[in-house]
């Protein structure tokens, strides 16, 4: 494990009493902050997917002892200059020839003020709500496990690296430290590519060090080569050759700029999308914002650009296509084996912080039933072909959870949660339930699922 130190930037950390007001000034409460987002995709704000109320009662006799979290940043802005000062030209553009709308004008005066709140926070950087998701994320767990978190549990964490992955991981553990004082949250934290990273390993960079780094690096080099390649060129093609995406293109422009400047427009699929981006960004800023620019983006155009962009997500970092087999995520190995390795004996809490680009292959190596589905070639991803949604897989700070409990003759049984709704593991699993139904499982059981008998531990 790498060892740099994890060092928060003060700029990021609002209290809760803070954190509160602002989100009443924008009427929205702190437990569900994304009941408004709508098509945004990956951009979708946080919100728990179940009352923990309603989650299945532990059965008698059983105590929590561990908890494990995988969870991505939680909500930012842009993460580069791009679509910001794409937009901000043509806009310019438009509005020295005088061809701007009503709604083009306000467009302009909203955009300016986006590029200074984004310029403020720091492209890619946690955003005050993606402080707050994961203060709130920290507040729910403890909640959930006070009988863990009472006992002054060890405390681990592990972050990508990645300055919004470290703003998070130190936001949830102040969160956790105020509300459990006697867990043993660790004063500084390293960071892990080949676990928390590993699609963008690199040989000159990674150090493999180990059998099981290895296999990652040599993963994660198949997987960079099969993005540029072949299967993933065509999926492009058909996107961009959608027959809605111009239409849905005009509707977008058509509402900033006159027909005849938006008729001139090289590229009309290229310029409404970067005012998608901007309207999921803002999302993300919206405490920065006090405001967001769904205006800018027709209910109708909204949805066509959320449908394609899951589809390409749905191929590059989902279950993919049945045809090129695991090669999405199988990158993910190494991190479902240190999971699966911590169930039989590990205690406390396990806390990772990453990116959607480790949650979404996570989700698919476990494998969790109803959401992992991989479409042949002859049927392309689409609403109507697949539940596989990013806004319900990798929203931002989306997370995946696994709690242990332990009964009195010392046997484990293990609970996961997506997005803290109550999820099961893969159906070829259903024998390790506790019981038909059950969303606990017995972990010895689970086990064997996933491993062959006999198996050494692979961390």
């Amino acid at each position: 494990m790498e060892t740099k130190t994890a060092q928060p930037r003060k700029a990021m950390r609002i209290g809760d009493d803070i954190a509160r007001t602002l989100l009443a000034c924008l009427g929205l409460s702190l437990p569900l902050l994304a009941q408004a987002a709508g098509t945004l995709g990956t951009k979708t704000s946080y919100a728990p997917h179940q009352d923990a109320a309603s989650y299945e009662a532990a059965p008698a006799g059983y105590m929590p002892v561990a908890v494990q979290l995988v969870a991505r940043h939680g909500s930012r802005g842009l993460t580069k200059p791009g679509s910001d000062e794409a937009a901000l030209q043509l806009w310019r553009e438009a509005d020295a020839l005088g061809v701007l709308t009503p709604l083009g004008r306000r467009f302009g005066a909203d955009l300016q003020r986006f590029i200074a709140a984004q310029r403020r926070v720091g492209y890619g950087n946690l955003s005050r709500l993606g402080v707050v998701e994961h203060e709130q994320l920290a507040q729910r767990m403890v909640a959930r496990l006070p009988l863990l978190f009472g006992a002054g549990p060890g405390v681990e964490v592990l972050s990508s690296g990645v300055d919004r992955a470290v703003d998070s991981s130190r936001s949830f553990t102040a969160a956790l430290q105020h509300a459990a004082p006697k867990a043993r949250v660790p004063a500084s934290w390293g960071s892990d590519r080949f676990l928390l990273y590993f699609h963008r390993l690199s040989e000159s960079r990674d150090v493999a060090d180990t059998p099981a780094r290895q296999a990652t690096l040599r993963r994660s080099l198949a997987y960079q080569v099969w993005q540029r390649g072949p299967a993933q060129t065509a999926q492009q093609r058909r996107i961009a050759a959608d027959p809605r995406l111009p239409a849905a293109a005009r509707s977008v422009l058509a509402g900033l700029y006159d027909a005849d400047f938006v008729a001139r427009i090289d590229n009309p699929a290229e310029a409404a999308q970067h005012v998608v981006d901007l309207r999921g960004a803002a999302a993300g800023l919206r405490l920065e914002l006090d405001g967001d620019f769904s205006a800018y983006v027709p209910a109708d155009a909204a949805a066509v650009f959320a449908e394609l962009g899951d589809t390409e997500d749905f191929y590059r970092k989902g279950p993919g296509l049945v045809e090129t087999g695991p090669v999405t995520y199988e990158i993910a190995t190494q991190l479902l084996d240190d999971m699966l390795d911590r169930l039989v004996r590990g205690e406390g809490a396990v806390l990772r912080f990453t990116h959607a680009e480790i949650i979404s292959p996570l989700v698919s190596a476990i494998g969790i039933a109803g959401v992992h589905g991989p479409l042949p070639r002859e049927r392309a991803y689409s609403y109507s072909t697949s539940p596989w949604r990013t806004e319900s897989v990798i929203p931002m700070a989306a997370n995946v959870q696994w709690e242990v409990w332990r009964g009195a003759q010392g046997e484990r049984l293990v609970r996961m949660l997506l997005n803290e709704g109550e999820a099961d593991f893969k159906p070829a699993c259903d024998a390790a339930r506790l019981r038909p139904g059950s969303h606990f499982y017995r972990v010895t059981a689970l086990l064997s699922c996933y491993r062959d008998p006999g198996d050494p531990p692979r961390r």
